[in-house]
């Protein structure tokens, strides 16, 4: 029984072979649409990665910070000073170093309260230029925010004013705090308090409310920016409207009025009449959707053409999930328009503290429409100002665009921090793209290119870079002058990066595939360059769209082509010294014979052989691997018919009637004094003490009589056949 089973297992396993394959591709098909994309073209280690490293006070941890950034210089605010550094070369430009450190009465009353060394310094996390030659500057202090009106004359500085931070700046070096400067005021998100237990976001004398959970609960606040009529903030924080067991956190986008006064009674003249906040939903849409629910970082307002919605301003950011959940990241873009269509959409409401949040009907929002900026707020209605404290969350959440993540990652190895947009990188195409910077929790660069259709945005991963050890996260990334260079931002340790990777393609397709923007081959020099050291775009190639190799092919009508090679018969002995190698290196000349030589400037010698033009496209590459994969099939399918041929045993009866009847007569043969006994023995009927001849006859199943002596082979056959 084992042997026949033995017998069929190749049998049965090569017939079912092609199905097993089918479903297996149909499996893969299913899965691309859920796996996210972790293709990256290029991986570059840290000794490979062009950079110049500066570390500030080496003895000591700096937390650095960007302050302020133009086309020459950079100013980082670290441990009691604000060092000022050259974009061209890195280096520190000490007669511009402003060193600011606490007072040792701070210091000693910072030690006082429990802290550190290292804590009680004064770390300056605020610069802003308010007039020519005039800025403001905000430290903390030793634990006690101070700031400073300072300006320069004569190339001196002078102190004009100080006064306390509170409220402007943080208290801890690594809190998450933000600020911007617009009209001549400072709007901050930071914490208001020793023990961080107050946040708000305020401008002197605005604040929001003191210890309303519908306002801010325990806010993680990540960038401001300015945009219009109105100053918008973006932070995570627990959800307030979360009703389920225990608690999630949201990502915000909240929003305040430049021209808010207050409220018109002495108890709210020093709170925002207009403050206003959304959910950003970034999701991957589905009946379950799936959330990066937590805000990490987001670039300022990008202007630019984004397939059918035309030119738009959008923002990027990089969103996570909770560090107890899945390793994911995504980087999701939010439009402009879409955030202010949410603010003038329909309010959330809760009845009572135990009743859900429901959104308010359009006739119960009074008039004039809470949020909005007002010529002079002090004149509102009571009832205006009281609704805002109520009705802070708008129902709607603010949709990616596309309805989807650009991006998604999810890695057990890394998420997505800190994020820098070089926008609208124009082509020799005249088409323009982003490109973006990620940077990552264990010291990587990403950059990317956002590639719009008509519909959607495609993300193309084009390298990933170790900039710093796997212990120092990116905080920080911002676009130095130059195509490909940028600051990265570490607490310790900042590096001037260039992610240009042109110089490191040697292969025109390789070039094209890259889909870089910042690169196209040219065909006069043979070698992939950057495009902004381009004067003239005439010999120059690049597909950033589709990454189409095959246009290596394509020469320009009026370049120096190379001349014609017969394909059919080359004799290489007969080229010219010039023509050995042709500028397009897609095609290639591989010669059949096996006696071939190669000179030393690397010309093909000695063959005169039949050549053959070799393609390295996609679509070549894909009908090699389809056809391999059916000849793969055919070659398992005949060794598998050939193995089963080997291994199977002809039986002994190949009548298969015949057969059954031999096993059923078989099972009747008990022992050898049985009436079916095997053929050429005879029955002796002297043991059972019976003669042959007073034997009496019996009938068998069809009434005929029988003799009992079966020595006969004939009779035999006989009763096995009246028995059947």
């Amino acid at each position: 029984m084992f042997t026949s089973a033995l017998t069929c297992f190749p049998r049965i396993c090569y017939h079912l072979l092609p199905f097993v394959l089918l479903r297996f591709f149909l499996l893969l098909q299913f899965c691309k649409g859920w796996v996210p994309d972790q293709s990256t073209k290029l991986t570059f280690p840290m000794t490979r990665v062009p950079s110049i490293s500066f570390k500030g006070n080496s003895s000591s941890i700096d937390y650095f910070n960007v302050l302020y950034q133009d086309d020459n210089s950079i100013l980082l605010g670290g441990r009691n000073q604000i060092y000022n550094l050259s974009l061209s070369d890195f280096s520190q430009r000490r007669d511009a170093t402003i060193y600011w450190p606490s007072s040792e009465a701070h210091g000693q009353l910072c030690n006082l309260k429990g802290k550190t060394e290292d804590d009680c310094q004064n770390y300056i996390r605020i610069f802003f230029y308010t007039a020519p030659e005039k800025f403001l500057v905000c430290g903390t202090n030793s634990y006690k925010p101070l700031c400073r009106i300072l300006y320069r004359k004569n190339g001196r500085l002078f102190i004009e004013k100080e006064t306390e931070g509170i409220g402007l700046c943080p208290y801890d070096p690594e809190h998450n705090s933000t600020a911007v400067f617009s009209n001549g005021h400072l709007y901050s998100a930071t914490v208001a308090d020793f023990s961080a237990t107050d946040p708000l976001i305020y401008r002197e004398p605005l604040r929001t409310e003191l210890s309303d959970l519908r306002q801010l609960n325990a806010p993680n606040f990540v960038s401001s920016l300015t945009y219009g009529d109105y100053i918008y903030f973006f932070y995570r924080e627990t959800a307030v409207e979360y009703m389920n067991c225990g608690k999630v956190i949201y990502s915000r986008v909240a929003r305040v009025c430049k021209h808010d006064k207050g409220g018109p009674h002495p108890s709210t003249r020093d709170r925002w009449t207009t403050f206003l906040k959304a959910r950003l939903n970034c999701s991957v849409p589905g009946e379950y959707p799936f959330y990066f629910d937590e805000i990490q970082s987001t670039s300022g307002i990008i202007e630019g053409k984004y397939g059918r919605e035309g030119t738009s301003k959008i923002v990027y950011g990089t969103l996570t999930t909770p560090n107890n959940a899945i390793g994911g990241s995504a980087i999701c873009m939010f439009r402009m328009d879409d955030i202010e269509d949410v603010f003038n959409g329909p309010f959330k409401h809760q009845e009572s503290i135990n009743a859900n949040w429901l959104p308010l009907p359009e006739h119960k929002v009074p008039s004039p429409r809470p949020g909005r900026c007002e010529p002079d707020s002090r004149v509102l209605p009571d009832k205006n100002v009281n609704f805002i404290k109520t009705h802070p969350l708008m129902e709607r959440a603010v949709p990616a665009m596309n309805g989807r993540p650009l991006l998604i990652r999810v890695s057990l190895h890394y998420r997505l921090t800190a994020i820098a947009v070089d926008p609208q990188v124009r082509t020799i195409s005249d088409e323009t793209f982003d490109v973006i910077y990620v940077g990552t929790d264990d010291g990587r660069v990403l950059k990317i290119v956002n590639i719009p259709t008509h519909n959607s945005s495609k993300a193309v991963v084009l390298s990933e870079s170790e900039v710093f050890g796997k212990n120092a996260p990116v905080k920080q990334l911002k676009i130095a002058p130059g195509y490909g260079k940028v600051v990265a931002v570490s607490r310790n340790e900042v590096k001037l990066v260039t992610l240009n990777h042109c110089g490191t393609i040697t292969r025109c397709s390789e070039c094209l595939e890259l889909r870089d923007p910042h690169c196209a081959w040219d065909s006069l020099k043979g070698a992939c360059v950057s495009v902004d050291a381009v004067t003239s775009f005439r010999y120059h190639i690049q597909d950033v769209r589709r990454g189409n190799a095959s246009k290596c092919r394509l020469q320009p009508l009026d370049a120096p082509s190379p001349k014609e090679y017969d394909i059919k018969s080359l004799d290489t002995n007969s080229v010219d010294e010039d023509e050995k190698e042709p500028s397009d290196d897609l095609l290639r000349l591989d010669a059949d014979s096996t006696e071939c030589s190669n000179d030393i400037d690397g010309a093909t010698t000695g063959c005169a052989s039949q050549s053959k033009l070799t393609l390295y496209t996609p679509e070549y590459l894909r009908i090699f691997v389809a056809v391999s994969s059916l000849v793969g099939l055919f070659i398992g399918f005949l060794c598998g018919y050939l193995v089963s041929r080997r291994f199977h045993t002809h039986p002994q009866y190949p009548n298969q009637a015949f057969i059954e009847q031999h096993n059923h007569l078989d099972r009747l043969t008990v022992n050898q004094n049985s009436f079916l006994a095997p053929r050429n023995k005879t029955v002796n009927l002297d043991v059972l003490n019976v003669s042959t001849d007073s034997l009496p006859p019996k009938k068998d199943n069809l009434g005929s009589l029988k003799n009992l002596n079966i020595t006969n082979e004939g009779t035999l056959q006989k009763i096995k056949k009246t028995y059947i």
